[in-house]
């Protein structure tokens, strides 16, 4: 059976992942702004360069970020678990538990974003507001993507945590009789 430490180092390899991907992306919204802005030659297209710019720098630096932030978390998690496992395994419990409470507010964000992107997109003629519009909708879109595989993997961890409390508690009642 494997450690839960080699699941949380598991998890956080799967954050590095998507925030590699995430950064990825970014970074080709950042060169298509700029292909706007150089090759551009339609009032669409031109006003398409800051609003794609912003929707670029958003993941690319999360994206950064996270790679960093979470090479540093698994030196943390190992020590952390290897001083205390039981401390570990709570403190897990609770911070993945907290964590999952953003998705009741991250789908429906989400959501408003591709649908207020898709309405104002109809509503509002000029190049300018398209391109806000269509913006907004890549950034709802992002959101919902990248938290359906953030929330997918959370769960998974959220229940081998379960496991191992359970597991835990199980021993320590036979440990007390």
């Amino acid at each position: 059976m494997m450690e839960l430490i080699q699941h949380t180092i598991n998890w956080t390899k799967g954050e590095i992942e998507e925030a590699l991907i995430m950064g990825i992306v970014g970074f080709l919204f950042v060169i298509s702004a700029l292909l706007f802005w150089k090759l551009g030659n339609t009032p669409n297209a031109k006003a398409m360069v800051l609003p794609l710019l912003i929707v670029g720098m958003i993941p690319l630096v999360a994206g950064v970020s996270g790679v960093y932030t979470n090479k540093k978390r698994m030196i943390e998690y190992t020590k952390q678990y290897h001083a205390d496992p039981a401390a570990f395994i709570q403190s897990e419990k609770e911070r993945v538990e907290a964590f999952d409470e953003i998705f009741k507010y991250s789908y429906p964000a989400a959501i408003i974003l591709l649908i207020g992107g898709a309405i104002l997109f109809f509503v509002f003629k000029s190049p300018n507001w398209k391109a806000v519009s269509l913006s907004l909708m890549l950034i709802g879109l992002m959101a919902y993507f990248i938290d359906h595989f953030v929330a997918e993997r959370a769960d998974k961890y959220l229940e081998e945590i379960k496991n191992r409390t359970e597991a835990n508690n199980a021993i320590e009642a036979i440990h007390q009789k």
